[in-house]
């Protein structure tokens, strides 16, 4: 069989847009790869011809990546990916006949530093933040949500008998909702896990109970998503969510980071070793470092979160290496030589 002629002309402007027309896989990815292509990887290789992108320009422009300051490691390592995916589903389809992509190191991606807040920080945030959002950091450091999941609380997943919240929805902003406040039944970064559930401390029961006397929940529409559909055909229920802003919409994250977080960080002078503001995402960070450090199984604090136990050893393996100093010895004595007078009682 006479192999198919490579399209001589065809550049990767329009192979990428091929590509991404046939992505499955969850809004905010595609999201992401529209953004590197359109912003990033179009201007640099959008009006070259597929065929004639070289290994060598690779390599030169993966130097260039490591040498722009203005691009984090781990942006210009997400660029590389978009590409290499895109270079890989061109030689599979027959549009090149060499991958110059192969074999190529991408972008040096150093350890990411999160940031740990203390206790006292913790609290000054909630004591400093407006009294009708102070909940949602909370929910941050105390339950390890994600902030879409924590802007998505309603009144029925918190069960003060059992102390437990049950995380299982977001606030969605992407194109599939044209960038309206789309109240989901998903969680963040899990579609194929239906829910979570975290403990709840007592403090924060309490002050839930405060806060919906104050600020009573509010009745919306929530999709009720399924895997591999369209937002549009999915069925539609309600809840009551603990979140508004006075003109009744739901947080946008915007508002929420440039208006309410930054100014509380300012106010109070918490800044990193480089004098960057901490992010939403540090609380999460803080909730899984302070539940290792003091000895909560990994798989339970997986389990909590909603990632994988390889995924939290992977992130957080400096923390995990400390549970050899600390239960080094009770794994020794589990497994020691039994004493000669068990030995006699036994038999």
């Amino acid at each position: 069989m006479v192999p198919e002629p490579v399209e001589t002309n065809l550049t990767f402007r329009q192979w990428a847009a091929d590509w991404l027309s046939r992505r499955r896989v969850k809004d905010t990815s595609l999201e992401k790869y529209e953004i590197a292509i359109r912003v990033h990887l179009n201007p640099r290789w959008g009006r070259q011809r597929l065929r004639a992108i070289k290994k060598a320009q690779v390599e030169a422009w993966i130097q260039e990546i490591e040498g722009d300051e203005n691009i984090a490691n781990s942006t210009g390592d997400g660029h590389w990916k978009v590409f290499q995916m895109i270079m890989k589903d061109a030689l599979q389809n027959g549009k090149i006949t060499s991958n110059p992509t192969y074999e190529v190191d991408g972008p040096y991606v150093g350890e990411s530093a999160s940031y740990v807040f203390s206790p006292d920080e913790c609290w000054a945030i909630y004591d400093k933040f407006p009294e009708r959002y102070r909940l949602i950091p909370m929910f941050g450091f105390a339950c390890g949500t994600r902030q879409a999941e924590a802007f998505a609380v309603c009144d029925d997943v918190i069960d003060s008998a059992r102390s437990l919240l049950t995380v299982r929805r977001q606030v969605l902003i992407t194109k599939e909702t044209r960038y309206k406040r789309v109240l989901v039944d998903r969680l963040k970064t899990s579609p194929r896990l239906n829910s979570k559930d975290v403990p709840i401390p007592p403090y924060l029961l309490e002050a839930v109970e405060e806060h919906t006397e104050r600020f009573p929940p509010q009745a919306t529409e929530t999709v009720l998503w399924e895997h591999r559909k369209k937002i549009d055909d999915c069925k539609r229920g309600s809840a009551r969510a603990l979140f508004w802003t006075p003109r009744n919409n739901l947080l946008h994250r915007n508002h929420f980071n440039d208006d309410l977080w930054k100014p509380t960080l300012l106010k109070l002078g918490i800044k990193d070793e480089e004098g960057n503001l901490p992010t939403f995402h540090d609380l999460r960070h803080t909730f899984i470092s302070t539940c290792l450090q003091n000895g909560i199984p990994e798989h339970t604090v997986a389990a909590w979160v909603g990632d994988s136990v390889e995924e939290l050893r992977r992130t957080y393996s400096h923390l995990l290496k400390d549970h050899a100093d600390t239960h080094g010895a009770i794994a020794a004595g589990l497994t020691a030589r039994p004493t000669l007078s068990v030995v006699r009682d036994a038999a």
